[in-house]
């Protein structure tokens, strides 16, 4: 059974906070699928994420080489796989690519545009859907968590 949580972002900076808060319960070997429209924050999370995992270079969307590595800072740290799909026709693609050595390794995968690729991914990933709210900088996160994983709040 999987536990959904829904939090709301009024901000860039509350975006950026929540991929921080997400961060802190993200362990190596981890797989998060993000969805949403174009410019619905998917990257300012993944940047918030990064901030909080203490990565090397700054996170941009990598749409145009599809994968961007981001090595931690400090010894023992975790890197971030930043993926970007929408150029990846299906799960071949991403298998081709040899993309699916990052999957279930030692770094953090996050996969935009994930759900061009979902079958090549693990089930017991993270799923994120971004959506817009009511408000022009309103966003609507609905995160499905694995069996026993949640952040343990319910919106803000």
């Amino acid at each position: 059974m999987t536990k959904r949580e829904v939090i709301r972002s009024s901000s860039e900076k509350e975006t950026l906070r929540l991929g921080r808060e997400l961060a802190g319960i993200l362990e190596a070997g981890d797989t998060l699928l993000l969805t949403g429209n174009l410019g619905a924050g998917k990257t300012a999370l993944v940047r918030g994420m990064a901030e909080a995992l203490e990565v090397e270079s700054p996170v941009s969307s990598p749409t145009f080489t599809i994968l961007h590595v981001h090595e931690p800072k400090i010894e023992g740290g975790c890197p971030l796989y930043h993926f970007d799909a929408y150029r990846l026709r299906d799960e071949e693609d991403f298998y081709s690519n040899g993309f699916d050595e990052y999957i279930g390794g030692p770094g953090i995968a996050v996969i935009e545009w994930g759900e061009r690729v979902r079958g090549a991914l693990p089930a017991d990933l993270i799923e994120i859907e971004v959506t817009y709210g009511p408000e022009q900088d309103d966003r609507v996160f609905s995160i499905r968590f694995p069996e026993g994983r949640t952040i343990g709040r319910r919106s803000s």
